[in-house]
Formats: structure tokens, C-alpha cells, sequence
């Protein structure tokens, strides 16, 4: 039979790295305003960092979504933004050509400034596949057709996913976009 033991010095070492690591998550994760969205991972090539400004160069896609929202019951407005395909294509996505629909094995993981995260995959965007308008918003248009940035609530930037009955994936205060390979 097999019997680890831990020396008491490298026990609290451990314990401490622990605790250390656990506050250093908590204080990068205190949420409020982001002025900038870091695209990487993995699976881009070239990463990019985007803002409002350098989001409206791009040409503007406008969506009206309808979700629950717990807190406020049915929300529904029109955003506009970039859609998220576009994103991924300036940024390069990287895809092992030797590997049958390498690119289905891809996904992305938003993030919040509160560390909140909500995971999409790349075939649910890819025109190919899916097809959905997911997109990073950062204005909404209102009913006379004015268009204005985002509020303090929903951050410089915002992930909107057109469909989804619940907001649970519209990620406020978008923060970064993290692409990865499933195993």
C-alpha cells in the first residue's frame, strides 16, 4: 500500500501558494468598467486588442435580441457592434490542416471584468455551420434610430448571442476573448 506524507514546512508552503494564488484571482476579478478586449489564445494567430473606437472602423452589423434577464425580467433592444466571425478573421484563426474540421474543435471564452465567463463555440459563428450573429456590441440604437454607447450597466463593450432565451451569454463588460482547442 501506497502512503504520501507532507512534511509540515511543505505543507504551509503549499497552503500559502494556495491562498496566494486564490488572491490573486480575487483582486483581478473586481469587475467595473473595461475600455479595452484582448482577442487570443491558442488559437489565433495574430491576438488583437480592440476598443469602441477601433470596434467602429469596422463595417456596423446591427442586431435586436430578446432574452430573460433575471434581474429585469425581458430585455430587448437593438445593438450594434462587430460581429464576432469578423473579429476571429482579422485576429486568424489557427487551424491544423492535417486535422479533419480542425475548426470544430474550437471555442471561445469570453470574459467579464468580474471574471464572469461564458463559452461559444467557433462552429456556432462560422457562416459554414451555425451562422449566428453573435457580435461585439458597443452601442445600442433606440426606437427613433439614435445610436449611443453602451451604458455604465453593460460596459464600453458587450457580447451579444442573438437566440439564446436567457441573457446568460451576453457577457457585460467584456473584457477578453480567449480561443482554444478542445482536446
Amino acid at each position: 500500500m501506497l502512503f504520501r506524507t507532507f512534511s509540515p514546512p511543505a505543507l504551509a508552503v503549499s497552503l500559502m501558494l494556495g491562498v496566494a494564488a486564490t488572491a490573486e484571482a480575487a483582486s483581478s476579478c473586481l469587475g467595473g468598467p473595461s475600455t479595452t478586449l484582448r482577442l487570443a489564445g491558442p488559437a489565433i494567430a495574430t491576438p488583437k486588442t480592440f476598443t469602441p473606437a477601433s470596434l467602429a472602423a469596422y463595417p456596423p452589423s446591427k442586431v435586436t435580441v430578446s432574452y430573460f434577464s433575471g434581474a429585469s425580467g425581458m430585455v430587448t433592444k437593438t445593438f450594434v457592434g462587430v460581429p464576432l466571425y469578423d473579429l476571429i478573421q482579422a485576429a486568424g484563426l489557427v487551424v491544423d490542416a492535417n486535422r479533419k474540421n480542425d475548426k470544430l474543435r474550437k471555442y471561445l471564452a469570453a470574459t467579464a471584468t468580474d471574471c464572469y465567463q461564458a463559452i461559444l463555440s467557433y462552429a456556432e459563428i462560422d457562416p459554414g455551420y451555425g451562422g449566428q450573429q453573435a457580435m461585439v456590441a458597443y452601442a445600442t440604437v433606440d426606437a427613433t434610430g439614435t445610436q449611443t454607447p453602451l451604458d455604465d450597466t453593460e460596459g464600453a463593450m458587450k457580447l451579444v448571442i442573438p437566440g439564446d432565451k436567457f441573457g446568460g451569454r451576453q457577457v457585460f463588460h467584456l473584457e477578453s476573448l480567449t480561443a482554444r482547442s478542445a482536446p
